[in-house]
């Protein structure tokens, strides 16, 4: 197969200075051509790109899967780079280590990434040797023996009865829309912050007391219950809109985004004195799936009501001590 770097643009976009057309499929078929006719790329720009390539098209698991695997593959390289690493052969357990322990930059800080994200990093990484095993390369796999460990001494920040109940007595309507207050009560049915965005009028049942929660990348779709309170306050709200219209953005605004949640929990965290105590939606979250688990004593229970895949996370969420197999 010829270099495709002599190959005349296919599609009349847009070309680089070799002439090379830059379109998303020109673009994978000039990876995939270079690899086959490199061999076993070990640079580690090229098995990155050749094994995320083969993870792209595996059809293995769930779109949102694969692209998840693909960021953290990406983010692997940029790993890689900073720290001087030039090809896979020099890719030990210790640096598997060290990237699946890289700082996450919050708030302009470096902070150690949680539990989850470790685990995540760990378990694409050892998807990308697995996908480099079945394509041939004859190199150590050196995640087998990474250990991410849960750790027992980070508290989950949740809030207490009083504090929900502050929370609810900071969000009068005659200071804060009840858009504002609906936050609050879509929080306490286990929403995250992208899913009280989305929710519809259409998506609550107030005669039994639910809401359906469109879930995303990170957690499953459900119909969780609304407690008293929220189903109060939904009732009022949903007087006033069409069965189509969303719940915390007014009418047919789909410019509310996450961040637009936060600050409004903010907001009225502020008001009801909590904003030094660093609780977000999760505290509110975790709060209730607690309660959830206390009545049940099954932490399955909880994570179907988060919508979390892993027990792991869950227990974090909800501040219990759990150790599921790692």
């Amino acid at each position: 197969m010829g270099d495709v770097t002599t190959r005349p643009p296919l599609h009349g976009a847009m070309y680089d200075l070799f002439g090379r057309c830059l379109c998303v499929p020109c673009r994978a078929l000039e990876v995939t051509v270079r690899v086959i006719d490199e061999g076993h790329p070990t640079n580690i720009d090229s098995f990155c790109e050749y094994i995320c390539t083969t993870i792209v098209h595996s059809h293995e698991g769930e779109r949102s899967t694969r692209r998840e695997a693909v960021r953290q593959i990406m983010r692997f390289r940029k790993w890689c780079k900073l720290n001087g690493i030039t090809d896979i052969t020099m890719v030990r357990q210790e640096e598997i280590e060290a990237f699946v322990h890289w700082p996450v930059m919050m708030g302009g800080r470096a902070r150690r990434p949680g539990w989850s994200t470790m685990r995540n990093r760990r378990t694409y990484m050892r998807r990308a040797y697995k996908a480099a095993r079945d394509l041939g390369y004859e190199i150590i796999d050196p995640t087998i023996d990474v250990e991410v460990v849960f750790d027992r001494t980070v508290e989950a920040n949740l809030c207490t009865a009083d504090d929900i109940e502050r929370l609810r007595e900071g969000t009068p309507v005659q200071l804060f829309s009840n858009t504002w207050v609906c936050v609050i009560a879509l929080a306490e049915a286990g929403a995250t912050n992208s899913e009280v965005r989305t929710v519809r009028a259409s998506d609550v049942d107030l005669d039994e007391g639910v809401v359906r929660l469109a879930g995303n990348a990170r957690v499953d779709e459900r119909i969780n219950s609304l407690t008293e309170w929220g189903t109060m306050v939904l009732r009022e709200r949903l007087a006033d809109l069409d069965a189509d219209d969303f719940v915390v953005t007014n009418g047919d605004d789909r410019q509310c985004s996450e961040a637009t949640v936060s600050q409004m929990f903010k907001h009225i965290a502020n008001y009801a004195n909590l904003g030094s105590r660093g609780f977000n939606i999760n505290s509110v979250r975790g709060w209730r799936a607690r309660a959830v688990y206390e009545e049940t004593g099954r932490i399955q229970d909880a994570a179907l009501f988060l919508g979390n895949r892993s027990l792991d996370s869950t227990a974090l969420l909800i501040g219990l001590e759990w150790r599921e197999s790692a």
